[in-house]
Order: structure tokens, then sequence, then C-alpha cells
């Protein structure tokens, strides 16, 4: 059966107002689909308080402390997020909060700029508060969004009611005098918090630990390279970082990079240095600058101390995790072996709406192969001391089994015979720790302290094979050269093969014993 084509050549008409509907669902895409974890409901009102500090910044208001404020209240399930920023004017104030998609910040330096993050809370609580104030403002503003009545209509299917009419129902606002006409300020509370697994929301420990991962705070006064990082960062644009606090008496949140890494209580590694990067566009623009640590590549950096992976950044607020470079990798298990921070300064990338990647354009694509090149370093760099470290084991043992079998030959009580053997295997063992000593050249450190003991053992045991080959050889004289080397060979494949050093002798000399009588 043949089709043609159907061809409509008259003028296409322009919708109408009652074409489009746009119906309650939306917001229920909004405030529970969007983000998977609900940790991200504090990146959202960070990232937004981090904004206003910066437009406070920009409008030249004074502030001497810039900061967020994260208060938990256990009894009353509540959790308010205040920052001293520019604050919502009170004639702006309604609209920009029930606005959806609208943002102000659209077209600017800052973060947020979809006008839907302010949504996130929505999911996890009863009631979403939102109150504030400019600089100068008589009062103060105060929307509440009823997380409750949404639901119920949501699950009502008689509801008939589109977008519009549903934040009219579950939205409420008042306003009261302000105490303070110069004060500035904006807070989000969560009342009735939803009480998820480990009560995530109101952990303090879980908060911190994402904090130090996602926001745009400082690093740790104890970080010996923080200074030097802080200064190159300054240095590409990044604004000065925000004192974020929790009311739990531990302090300030720092950035999640420290001096050490703990695998477990006995096996820690050090940074040893920061390589900084910057990636020029084809523009001639810093497109993505930031920082590598160098250390040891021990292994995967346990996911509980949340300080692995080469993380990105936008307006210094991740974008996804530890594992969104993985890819990129030859092993993505290297991924989590790295530590570092990439910052994405081009406006020509942007983050997706969850955040959790940036949008696919040809830009990114550029970006991502620029930075493979630098990943497909790192797990050379990677393989390269993982070998450095096996070959450094390796020269252990072997120096071990020199210092074992070198230690019985030196004993005075040591049949001569025996002696030959324990020195032939001593040798053995030196000449397999040269090859490893070798293979650490790489790792100065290392090899120079490797070579040194090889030095010293190497002399010692040759300077003690002379005085053997001096000595009174009347106790094996009675065997031919034959039967010696016979012998020797016998003895070194008993000594290799035993469980333990002490145990190989004791055969040895057993051995040695039996043929020495049968020769008499």
């Amino acid at each position: 059966m043949n089709f043609s084509a159907i061809n409509i050549t008259k003028q296409p008409k322009t919708l109408i107002d009652s074409d489009i509907v746009i119906g309650k669902d939306i917001l229920e895409l909004l405030a529970n689909a969007m983000y998977v974890d609900p940790l991200t409901v504090y990146r959202e009102y960070i990232q937004n308080a981090a904004d206003s500090i910066d437009e406070a910044r920009m409008a030249g208001l004074a502030s001497d402390d810039p900061h967020i404020m994260i208060t938990l209240d256990h009894a009353g399930r509540t959790i308010r997020i205040r920052d001293n920023g520019e604050g919502i004017p009170n004639t702006d104030f309604v609209k920009r909060i029930i606005s959806i998609g609208a943002s102000h910040k659209r077209g600017t330096d800052l973060r947020g700029f979809r006008g839907v993050g302010r949504l996130a809370g929505l999911g996890y609580c009863q009631e979403l508060v939102f109150r504030g104030k400019a600089e100068g403002d008589a009062k103060v503003f105060e929307v509440s969004w009823s997380s409750r009545a949404l639901k119920e209509k949501m699950r009502d299917v008689n509801y008939t009611g589109n977008l519009t009419d549903i934040i009219r129902e579950v939205v409420s606002y008042s306003d009261k005098p302000a105490d303070d006409k110069a004060e500035r300020f904006f807070e989000v509370e969560m009342r009735k918090v939803t009480r998820l697994k480990n009560d995530l929301l109101m952990n303090e420990q879980a908060i911190r630990s994402y904090l130090s991962q996602v926001a745009p705070v400082p690093f740790h006064p104890d970080f010996s390279f923080g200074p030097s990082i802080q200064a190159f960062l300054t240095e590409c644009g990044i604004q000065p970082p925000i004192r974020i606090e929790l009311n739990d008496n531990v302090g300030p949140i720092h950035h999640r990079i420290r001096n050490t890494i703990e695998f477990n209580p006995n096996i820690k590694d050090s940074l040893s240095d920061i390589e900084f990067l910057e990636i020029i566009g084809d523009d001639g623009e810093l497109a993505a600058f930031g920082w590598i640590a160098d250390h040891n590549y021990m292994g995967a950096v346990p996911k509980r101390l949340g300080l692995g992976g080469i993380r990105l950044r936008a307006g210094n607020i991740q974008v996804g995790d530890e594992l969104l470079l993985a890819p990129l990798y030859s092993e993505p298990r290297f991924a989590n072996w790295t530590i570092g921070d990439i910052h994405v300064s081009s406006k020509k990338m942007i983050p997706n709406a969850r955040r959790d990647d940036f949008e696919h354009t040809v830009q990114y694509s550029w970006l991502m192969s620029e930075l493979s090149a630098r990943v497909g370093e790192l797990a050379h760099r990677i393989r390269t001391r993982s070998q450095q470290r096996q070959s450094l084991r390796n020269t252990q043992i072997h120096f071990k089994a020199v210092n074992d079998w070198f230690s019985l030959a030196q004993k005075s009580e040591t049949p001569l015979l025996l002696k030959k053997a324990l020195l032939e295997l001593t040798d053995e063992h030196i000449q397999k720790a040269v090859k490893e000593v070798k293979k650490l050249g790489d790792s100065p450190d290392d090899y120079h302290l490797a070579s040194t003991q090889l030095r010293d053992l190497s002399d010692e045991v040759q300077n003690f094979g002379m005085e053997i080959q001096e000595s009174d050889g009347s106790e094996i004289a009675l065997f031919s050269g034959e039967t010696e080397k016979a012998l020797l060979e016998a003895l070194k494949v008993v000594l290799s093969n035993a469980r333990s050093a002490k145990v190989g002798t004791k055969t040895a000399l057993d051995i040695v014993a039996a043929v020495s009588s049968l020769q008499h």
C-alpha cells in the first residue's frame, strides 16, 4: 500500500491562550522528581544564598562577615537556612518567591538562573517558608508553601485547577514591621521535616560532609596548600569563600581536602604537592582551571572520607560527584584514586537543571577531550607509583632474605659448607634486589634509601665472602669438586623451600652432618 505525503500550504496559525494548558503536575515534577539525593536541598539553598551574598558584594553593600547559618531544631523538626546577602526588596518579595522558571538571575554571572531550585524542599517537609527583607525595608515579608495541601490536591483526581490555581490555594504570605530597617537577610525554613533513613536531612555529620564537598567554603586553616590554592583561585576570578556554620558548636564548614588520606588506622598517605592547570578555549579565554593533588596513589580514597575524585565546579559549587569524570579513565576505578577540583568558567558550558552534569554541548565535549589527556597522564602516574610500590615491597623482601641468610652464615658454629650455601643464597637475593632498586628511579627518596642499604649489604657480604675463601677448608676437603657443588645446590634447595630460615637451617645442618659422617 502506498501513501502520499500530505502538504499543507496554508499560513501556520498562532496558538491562543486557551490552547496552552500547564497542569498542576508540573509542581510535583519540580518538587519531587528533579533531585535524587535529599541533601541536594542544602546545595540549592546554599547556592541561592551564595548568589545573594555575591549580589551584595557587587552592589557594594557593607559586610565584614558574609555568612550562611544553618539551624537544626530536632525537637521541632525544623531546618532554617539564613544568609546576610542582598536580600529581596519588599516590593519584589512575593512575586519572586512564587514565580516558577523565571529567575531574575538569568543572563548574569550568578549560579542559579532557572528559578526552580527554591522548590527543592517541598518534597521533604509539610511547610516551606521563605522570609526576608532588603536593606532599608520597613517590613519583613514571609511566603509559605503548604506541602501538605499541595500533596492532597495532587492526589485528588477530581481537582481540575491549573498551575496558577493550585499555587493560589497552597501559597499564602504575610508581613510584619522590621525590628531593624538596616538589616538585610533571606531565610528558608522547612517545617515538619520528613524523617528519612538515618534522619539524613537533620544529620549534622552528613550535612557537614556533603557541604564540605559541594559548597563554596574556605580551606581548613591546617591544610598546608590552602593559601596557595586560594590565591590561584582568586587570580582566576573565583569570589572569596563563604563562612557556613551549623548550630552544632563544631565551627565553620571547610573544604573537603586535608593534608592526609587515612585508608585505615594503620595506613595513611600525605599530599606532597599541588599541580595547577589552566585550559584555554578556542576564543583565547580561560575555559577551565583548577588543581590536582599529588600523593602516593596507594589505592582508592575511601568514600567515607569524601575526599576522592577530581570534581567539576561551576561558580565554586560542585557539579555531579567524584565519579563524573570516571568515563575518561582507561580504568574507571582510578577516578577514586585522585583528588582535585576543576572550575569550569566558560559561559558556553552550564550545569544541567539537576546539576549532576553539564549540558552536553560541543564546548563541553571539547573540555572532556582536554581533560581526557590529563586524566591519561594521571592514570600513567598511578600505574607507575603502583609498580614502584611493588618494587619497593620486593626489595624489602629480598633485603629481609639477605639479612636472614647472612646472619646465619656469620655464626661461628655454622659449618663451612653451609656457610657457602647461605652466602650463595644471599648473593642471589642481592642480585634480585639490584633489579628491583633500579625500578625505583622515579621515586628519589625510596631509590636513595634502598640504594644506600643495598650498597652497605653488598659490601658486608662481599667482605665476609672473602674471609670464607681465605679460611681453612679442611672440613670440606673430603669432598670432590663435583660433590661439593651438588651438595651446595641441594642445601640451597632445602633452605629456599623451608617454611622459615630456622627450619631450613636445621634441616641443612642435619644433611651436612649426615654426609660428613659418610665421608669419614
